[in-house]
């Protein structure tokens, strides 16, 4: 299965002369290298590159990645004939950062399902049933049986969630097939398949990665700024009063524990949500007077949705237990996803998903104190310039429906919860690829990818590059950046795999054999 790509320029190191004659400094070579869109061996060898060979290559290292290799290695395929690219050893790094930001904490509750799972290519036993055997207690299943006309919908928490992906890790011998650092640019060989240029995290010299097939799962490329933080920050250079709710501000929640406060939130997602009840609960706690002003763009007072499917609303949110219905991932809604084209799929998926929050009682228990007691309050509104004062607080210039135009307010902390960005364009990698290749974007602003999450444009018979996760938002699946989609993006990359030949197809009698290996914890 593991086929070498080219003759005597396959070899982990050429000479001791190569290794450390590349270097960074050694520009003008990789400036050669890096203006031609296919590179030959000569030109690889040339630019003195260390050049290691290896099937499949995927670059990120995050959960995209993660599900990818799970499969791969469930369905036969060797540990050495996959290589991993990341900056960081554990799958779930980069999105633990983000949910403990956003306050998101190990024990809290997931916006996901039981059997929504990363670590498990089958979906079952699900977070529920392990929670009922760990706890010794039927209610996490009772939980799932009556959700969600009796009870809640079953959520299940990070430390659940990273447990289970520690375990699979392990399993599939994960760490071995980790390269630790950042892929630059992916360019076609010549003689079929890519190049993918490595920068190593250690500060080594750069080498190639000489592969048939390349997986992208690269996530985000950048937090959110709205165009008053952005704004704000440039101008004044503080960025202790005004914070975006994905990056570091614990020291909100220590300053409102010792004083009275003023905190203007805006957003109407999961994170505002959870940043409200981190509020809320700082409040109860150290019985300081916190006061909470909410800005909603949009502000919706009932039911919202289309006629196919509604959600409920009021007090400004709109509520919808998953970042897009259950139907969306292999129901009605998943199968009139695929008889659309790039356009109709960019407004059908706006129209499925958009800004919502889970419904959960103990969070509505907690905006209706607050609204009775009068320490929060909710606006339909912009905020439109903030400016630092004297007093060490800051002024927010806002326009709200039941204010006098341009209110201004003093406030102590300003969070904006407006979300992560996708833009191809800032990641080096996908700008690169879209300069060099005929990868293009869809609607959405995402990778544009084939069913089987082929980027279209950069396939050939010898090889392919893939993408899932929230890079190839707009494509033929709406919940890309969720557990489920990770795992069903990487199910899809592998049937297509399997029918070029390079992994066996994953069918009933290995799938049943690989479950039984899963159950009992021994390497596929």
């Amino acid at each position: 299965m593991s086929k070498a790509l080219h003759g005597p320029l396959s070899t982990d190191v050429l000479t001791d002369e190569a290794t450390t004659s590349t270097t960074w400094a050694d520009q003008d070579r990789l400036d050669r290298l890096s203006a031609a869109p296919v590179w030959t061996d000569e030109l690889v060898r040339a630019a003195g590159l260390r050049v290691v060979d290896v099937p499949l290559v995927t670059i990120g290292g995050g959960l995209a990645s993660f599900a990818l290799v799970d499969f791969l290695r469930v369905s036969g395929v060797p540990a050495e004939d996959i290589r991993v690219v990341g900056a960081h050893g554990a799958p779930y790094t980069g999105i633990r950062h983000l949910m403990r930001c956003s306050q998101i904490l190990d024990h809290e509750s997931l916006r996901s399902d039981s059997m929504s799972r990363v670590d498990n290519v089958w979906g079952f036993p699900g977070y529920a049933v392990q929670r009922a055997i760990s706890r010794r207690t039927i209610q996490p299943l009772w939980n799932v049986l009556t959700e969600p006309l009796v009870a809640e919908y079953f959520n299940p928490s990070p430390d659940e969630v990273f447990h289970g992906i520690d375990r699979e890790a392990a399993r599939i011998e994960w760490t071995s097939m980790i390269t630790p650092g950042w892929v630059r640019m992916v360019r076609r060989r010549d003689q079929g398949g890519y190049f993918s240029l490595v920068r190593p995290t250690a500060g080594g010299p750069p080498f190639a990665l000489c592969s048939h097939y390349v997986h992208i799962g690269t996530g985000y490329s950048a937090v959110n700024y709205a165009p008053e933080v952005r704004t704000y920050r440039e101008k004044h250079h503080e960025y202790f009063r005004v914070v975006n709710a994905y990056e570091p501000h614990e020291h909100v929640y220590q300053v409102l524990t010792r004083r009275p406060t003023t905190v203007v939130i805006r957003g109407a997602g999961i994170t505002a949500s959870r940043i409200l009840e981190r509020l809320f609960e700082e409040r109860f706690r150290s019985g300081q007077d916190v006061q909470i002003m909410h800005l909603f763009r949009t502000h919706v007072d009932q039911h919202d949705g289309p006629r196919t499917f509604g959600r409920r609303g009021g007090d400004g949110w709109s509520y919808q237990p998953f970042s897009f219905p259950k139907a969306a991932t292999a129901g009605q809604l998943r199968q009139r996803l695929l008889g659309m084209d790039a356009h109709q799929r960019a407004e059908y998926i706006k129209t499925i998903g958009g800004t919502t929050s889970a419904l959960r009682r103990t969070w509505q228990a907690q905006l209706q104190h607050g609204r009775d007691a009068g320490y929060y309050r909710a606006y339909r509104g912009e905020l439109r310039e903030l400016t630092p004062t004297a007093r060490g607080t800051v002024e927010a210039r806002i326009d709200v429906a039941t204010l006098p135009a341009n209110t201004r307010i003093d406030v102590d902390f300003v969070i904006d919860c407006t979300g992560l960005r996708l833009n191809v364009g800032e990641s080096r990698l996908l700008a690169d690829l879209l300069d060099t290749t005929d990868a293009s974007r869809n609607p959405m602003g995402g990778l544009d990818v084939g069913e089987h999450f082929e980027v279209k444009g950069v396939c050939e018979e010898a090889g392919a590059i893939y993408a899932s996760g929230t890079v190839t938002q707009g494509g033929y699946l709406a919940p890309v950046d969720s557990f489920w989609g990770f795992t069903h993006a990487a199910l899809q990359i592998c049937d297509d795999l399997a029918r070029r030949g390079f992994c066996p197809r994953l069918g009933m009698s290995r799938s049943v054999t690989g479950w039984c290996k899963w159950l009992r914890g021994v390497r596929p």
